[in-house]
């Protein structure tokens, strides 16, 4: 509801309530009053001493507004804005006035009420102006305006609606932005579905008329349409509203109704867009990003992210992120880049496991000698799975010919019953091997 407030606040102010009452203002209002009056409407004329005292009245309200020379000083007002409400609530009471005088008093009261921040005073006058029965329509249409501008502000939404359609009906025209400020209204009713039926009738006239579909119009569909729970149009909004305004917001919505509809691929690519356009910036974001990759069998591009992240000391290099990139190296069988990383993550490691990785990774670039080594961190850092340790530390003494220590190794994983077989058939062939290597020894001795 905030959003939806704040994107509405921009689109429109109130107007500009000195329009037909400052002397220049006035007089300029009163032509146009009278052309509209010839052309449709017959209204009393504004007499010379209460235009005087308008005009006062309005000096008062704001002095700025009087007209002068250039750089010529405002002239000094005879009261304050306070004032000028008592002068004219007392002239608007005396008899004699017709009523486009009246309404003429209760316009420049209603500016003088909201100079000083009284909008429910400010509400009663213009009300008040269209209580006096025939008045010109441009000031008809003014008030009306600024009635459910006022209304809407102060969150009487259903007098606001009753003025917009007032207003439409008075005017004659469609005009987007007030239809949008209509939806908007229907929306902080909960009004849904009214509200989505004026948010597309906004984009509507706006195609028509040849006018930009402004980012907020589309945005609020997007929220209506999500209340309804009508998952495939806010995807279809969004995808629209992304390739005129693509925003990093966007691109995550549209990651997640993705998600929610099963289409992780597409999600993912929602996602990678983000990131292609610099607008993930977060680590929790990158950190996931490459997780998403890592498990959508992309591991590369997955180490890739990562790294630029630790380039740009976004990821922190700890023992977590660290040991994703070594799993993305590993996974993309980037083996040196892996063991490096695996080798970093060890000076976190608290469990044995991470030696353990790197240990691997070691001896599947045929460096045994230095998986030994870490393999020995690994049980000394009380691994949790030592047998497995053992196991693989045997295969890699295996390599290196060190078949005693091998046997020794060997029959420290025995201790799981579930190696047990395996490891005497690797005993067996140990002591073979052995056997074989002592005699083909003798022979070349013998020689």
């Amino acid at each position: 509801m905030i959003r939806i407030l704040m994107l509405v606040g921009v689109l429109w102010s109130l107007p500009v309530m000195m329009a037909g009452v400052t002397e220049r203002g006035y007089l300029a209002g009163t032509v146009k009053a009278e052309e509209k009056k010839r052309e449709t409407r017959r209204v009393p004329a504004l007499r010379e001493q209460t235009y005087k005292k308008i005009a006062e009245a309005s000096l008062m309200i704001d002095p700025e507004s009087a007209p002068r020379e250039e750089g010529e000083p405002a002239p000094e007002p005879k009261g304050t804005p306070q004032d000028a409400i008592d002068m004219l609530r007392e002239l608007v009471e005396r008899r004699g006035l017709n009523s486009f005088e009246r309404a003429q008093i209760w316009n420049v009261l209603a500016f003088g009420y909201y100079t000083i921040g009284d909008i429910k005073g400010t509400i009663n006058s213009y009300e008040q102006v269209l209580a006096q029965g025939t008045i010109t329509e441009s000031l008809e249409q003014s008030v009306i305006r600024a009635l459910y501008q006022l209304y809407f502000g102060e969150e009487q939404y259903r007098r606001a609606i009753e003025y917009m359609e007032r207003y439409e009906a008075l005017t004659e025209t469609q005009d987007p932005g007030l239809t949008f400020i209509k939806s908007t209204a229907y929306y902080q009713l909960k009004e849904y579905r009214n509200s989505l039926e004026n948010a597309l009738l906004t984009e509507q006239i706006a195609v028509a008329q040849g006018k930009e579909v402004k980012e907020n119009w589309w945005y609020l569909q997007v929220v209506l349409y999500s209340e309804l729970k009508d998952y495939d149009n806010v995807i279809r909004v969004l995808e629209t509203l992304l390739v005129h305004y693509p925003k990093r917001e966007y691109w995550m919505h549209l990651a997640a109704m993705y998600s929610e509809k099963g289409w992780e691929d597409k999600s993912l690519s929602a996602y990678h867009a983000a990131y292609t356009q610099e607008m993930l910036t977060k680590e929790s974001e990158l950190v996931m990003l490459s997780q998403r990759l890592l498990n959508s069998d992309v591991p590369y591009e997955a180490a890739l992210v990562l790294e630029k992240g630790f380039k740009e000391d976004v990821i922190e290099a700890n023992e977590k992120n660290l040991k994703l990139l070594a799993t993305c190296y590993t996974m993309s069988q980037e083996y040196s880049k892996a063991i490096d990383a695996w080798r970093d993550a060890t000076k976190f490691d608290e469990d044995g496991e991470t030696f353990f990785r790197l240990a691997q990774a070691l001896s599947r670039q045929d460096r045994h000698r230095e998986a030994v080594k870490a393999y020995q961190s690994a049980v000394d850092n009380d691994n949790k799975n030592p047998s497995d340790v053992y196991f693989w530390m045997g295969i890699s003494l295996m390599n290196l010919e060190d078949w005693d220590n091998a046997t020794v190794a060997f029959r420290q994983a025995q201790k799981d019953k579930d190696k047990e077989k395996t490891v005497r058939q690797y005993i067996r062939y140990i002591t073979g091997e052995k056997r074989r290597q002592e005699e083909l020894k003798k022979m070349l001795e013998a020689e």
